[in-house]
């Protein structure tokens, strides 16, 4: 059987690079692996054998439309596009620059519009393909001090809800929306110092998300993890104002304890 040709984008570390390997694994499909670190591409592609690879930005649609040109002209189609893409920074709206509002957006939001406006139309012309685009569930309700990351997941959802409604059958979108994950991704903060206990406590790993994404590209559709999550956003969905209350009841005890840890640690080191 042919394998299934796959762009992973953000390839090169943390859940990209689990996924690059799960993907391998199932023996059904050849990742071609996207980042904008070649030096890091080429080493995953020395340790998984069964892939290639090309460097590139997705804020740059000049370099994502040259590559898409190369990768049609060497392997002939794009069976699976996975945006995987992202960063985000962690604070306050007041300690959050524009320019990180913005670069979140470019990159988490408008990199996979970039990436689906230059796959999608040779997948019409053959008639199918499959789009599995990495969210959060802070895209799916509000995260104090993840402002502009939780803004740009929101938008990648409402996205990825239209396109499917436009273009299904024939193709086929896929959401995943991982709670936190540990992964060095708040500029290596650990995700256990971000969080109140009760969010914390659904702490996921990299290696999780990737078996769940390779999942999704067998049925795509919306899909929450861990379980614990889906059982916040059903209660969100059946009583948002005392989802509103007791989310801000959590995060205001979280806050305030945190700033008294602060300040008792100060007081200890001076």
């Amino acid at each position: 059987m042919q394998k299934q040709i796959v762009l992973l984008t953000g390839a090169s570390s943390g859940i990209g690079e689990r996924i690059a390997h799960h993907l391998v694994q199932t023996n059904q499909y050849f990742p071609i692996l996207i980042a904008r670190n070649q030096s890091k591409l080429k080493s995953l592609q020395k340790e998984i054998v069964q892939c290639d690879y090309f460097a590139c930005d997705v804020t740059n649609s000049q370099q994502i439309q040259s590559m898409i040109t190369q990768i049609l002209s060497k392997y002939g189609q794009i069976d699976v596009l996975i945006n995987n893409a992202g960063y985000g920074t962690f604070g306050g709206v007041l300690d959050t620059s524009p320019d990180d509002f913005r670069g979140m957006m470019e990159t988490n939001y408008l990199g996979a519009i970039r990436l689906v406006q230059a796959v999608l139309p040779s997948m019409l012309q053959r008639g199918n393909g499959k789009i599995i685009n990495i969210a959060s569930i802070a895209g799916l309700t509000g995260v104090p001090n993840l402002t502009g990351y939780s803004a740009s997941k929101f938008a990648l959802i409402g996205f990825s809800e239209s396109l499917q409604l436009e273009f299904s059958p024939q193709i086929q979108v896929g959401v995943l929306c991982p709670g936190p994950v540990q992964t060095p991704f708040f500029k290596g903060k650990e995700a256990t110092t971000l969080f109140p206990p009760l969010i914390a406590r659904q702490l996921i790993d990299a290696d999780t998300v990737a078996r769940e994404t390779v999942k999704l590209i067998k049925r795509p559709r919306i899909k929450i993890i861990p379980s614990g999550m889906y059982w916040m956003m059903l209660a969100k969905r059946l009583a948002p104002g005392l989802y509103s209350k007791m989310t801000k009841k959590i995060y205001d005890a979280f806050f305030h304890n945190e700033k008294q840890s602060q300040s008792h640690s100060i007081t200890e080191s001076t």
